[in-house]
């Protein structure tokens, strides 16, 4: 492990990098979080109908639509010039939204929140970016699990933390407080020079920067494979946790407790020990033990629920267990998501990965409700674990093909940028 960690920080010049992108994936998620998680309960607590409540998901196109701009962070600029100025957007929004409380301003709020959402998402695709360019096919499980436990970090912040201070000390103050969080994990930017390799200047080169190059990517359209239906699994099981705790009479507190500050909490914990099981086991074991977890969790809920013996406090129990299994999920996929991008697009490519990942999971929720609706939970738990089955058998031949499609990849040496 201490091999793994030498080479990282030489690859990456200094060992800022790991808090760095920590910090950026923090910044990032506080935002999505906020909006998903802890405005609504701000709002319906203002007595807003569930309705217009449902309208906030357009808030989240920016995330959806990404892929259509990545394009330009690969021809222009630095990753660390991009970020830099997403991270000011930010900030300037959160500062907008200061005079705009919900309560009285929601339209233009939401104004504010969609363009803060094109800046957050801007910068997803930037550090994204630099998470592939500045470590190798052997750190990728690192610069994976300090990305995802710093999403959760600002998941617990965005989604948990802001609601205490919105509570005690009022909208423009929980505002501010956000700003100021943004702009401390901001610091690390003006730090980070030389953290990645080279972008490749080339005229030809440059033009053929886009989407029918990643179309092209042998790398990642085999991944692509396991990706569309290993993820179909894990979004389905994840799906309907929250009204399943709700039709087991779970108070709606607990629950809050398990998807906020508890969920964020194991996978911050979890996404920590899955780089590291990375670095040990490699990224396909690892990708496949988290996939045995899960299928081993799901089988376990759908058993109880078909013997009718899935009392309150197991279902929270297993959940909970598959939130950290999810997590070590993620870091694993992520990493091997990285290696699938052609280091001349890295934003492109990671984007596009990113995209579909979104429409995925919008697409199993959708048939988890029918599923759920249909056949009941036990039936969609099985289900779930099914895919992920499916996927598991897949392995071996997507993610082994795809692994040395990589390999086909010519990597820069790494210099300093400006």
């Amino acid at each position: 492990m201490s091999t793994a960690f030498t080479n990282f920080a030489a690859r990456s010049a200094n060992w800022t990098v790991l808090g760095l992108l920590a910090g950026l994936y923090a910044a990032q998620s506080v935002t999505g979080s906020m909006v998903q998680t802890a405005l609504p309960v701000v709002l319906r607590d203002a007595g807003m109908p569930l309705d217009q409540i449902g309208y906030l998901a357009v808030l989240f196109l920016p995330w959806a639509l990404k892929f259509l701009w990545a394009p330009f962070i690969d021809r222009f600029l630095t990753e660390r010039t991009w970020i830099l100025l997403c991270q000011l957007g930010i900030i300037l929004c959160f500062l907008a939204a200061m005079a705009l409380p919900p309560q009285t301003h929601m339209a233009s709020l939401a104004i504010v929140l969609l363009v803060m959402g094109v800046f957050a998402a801007t910068q997803d695709v930037a550090t994204d970016s630099l998470a592939v360019r500045a470590s190798d096919a052997e750190t990728r499980g690192l610069a994976s699990g300090a990305s995802t436990a710093g999403a959760y970090l600002g998941f617990l912040i965005g989604g948990g933390l802001w609601l205490v201070v919105y509570q005690h000390a009022g909208w423009a103050v929980s505002m501010a407080a956000m700003a100021g969080f943004v702009c401390l994990l901001t610091v690390p930017v003006f730090l980070s020079g030389g953290l990645a390799g080279p972008r490749v200047k080339q005229a030809a080169a440059m033009q053929r920067i886009g989407l029918r190059r990643t179309m092209k990517n042998r790398a990642l359209m085999t991944g692509l494979v396991f990706l569309v239906v290993y993820q179909v699994g894990i979004r389905m099981g994840s799906a309907l946790t929250g009204p399943y705790l709700v039709d087991k009479g779970i108070a709606l507190d607990t629950i809050g407790l398990l998807r906020g500050a508890g969920g964020a909490l194991a996978g911050f914990v979890a996404s920590s020990l899955g780089a590291l099981v990375v670095q040990a086991l490699g990224i396909t074991r690892s990708i496949v033990l988290a996939a045995i977890l899960n299928v081993l969790l799901l089988a376990a809920l759908a058993a109880a629920e078909f013997a009718g013996s899935a009392s309150p406090t197991f279902a929270l129990v297993i959940l909970l267990l598959q939130v950290g299994a999810v997590a070590v999920s993620f870091v694993a996929l992520y990493a091997a998501m990285m290696n699938w991008c052609n280091p001349e697009q890295t934003a492109t490519d990671f984007a596009a990965l990113q995209s579909i990942d979104a429409i995925l999971a919008i697409s199993a929720s959708a048939i988890a409700g029918m599923l759920g609706n249909a056949f009941g939970y036990g039936w969609l738990f099985a289900a779930s674990a099914a895919f992920i089955l499916a996927a598991i058998a897949l392995a071996s031949r997507t993610l082994g093909a795809s692994a040395r499609a990589a390999r086909s990849f010519a990597i820069p040496e790494k210099v300093s940028e400006p």
